[in-house]
């Protein structure tokens, strides 16, 4: 039986930080969570969903592919400065390579190409964003529930 998330559209309340036309699309929990605190959050300045396509080579189709990163922020840190970042949203465990255990071999190298897809997304996401003057950062519940 396939794993349930939690999904549908944010209702955006302040369209004046919103970066978009309508509402965001969240495809987990963690989206949702993470959506609004930057809708309530005085020190988000901007914010969009999946608006920044991020360039990068797939290695497991070896083709150039597009990265749609989940989420843009702009705010103000505690020193007062102004910052813009890419977010990625993931559950901790799809952030560290798979160990090979006692699972299937079909299962294993689903889970070791997924792995290899996101390092290179992550890896041009990192390069786009510091050409721009960015930061990039993969934001797991350990962080979202603090």
């Amino acid at each position: 039986m396939a794993r349930q998330f939690q999904q549908g559209y944010y209702e955006v309340k302040n369209w004046d930080k919103y970066v978009g036309q309508k509402n965001p699309r969240y495809l987990s929990s963690y989206e949702l969570e993470f959506f609004g605190w930057c809708d309530r959050s005085p020190s988000i300045l901007k914010w969009g969903a999946e608006i920044v396509v991020v360039p990068y080579f797939n290695p497991v189709k070896n083709k150039k592919s597009r990265y749609i990163v989940d989420v843009y922020i702009k705010y103000k840190n505690k020193n007062g400065d102004i910052r813009e970042e890419l977010i990625e949203i993931k559950p901790f465990s799809q952030t560290q390579p798979p160990k090979k255990g006692r699972k299937r071999k079909d299962v294993y190298a689903e889970q070791l190409a997924t792995w290899y897809v996101n390092q290179a997304k992550w890896k041009a996401a990192s390069v786009y964003a510091k050409e721009r003057g960015w930061n990039f950062r993969v934001v797991t519940e350990n962080s979202i529930f603090r």
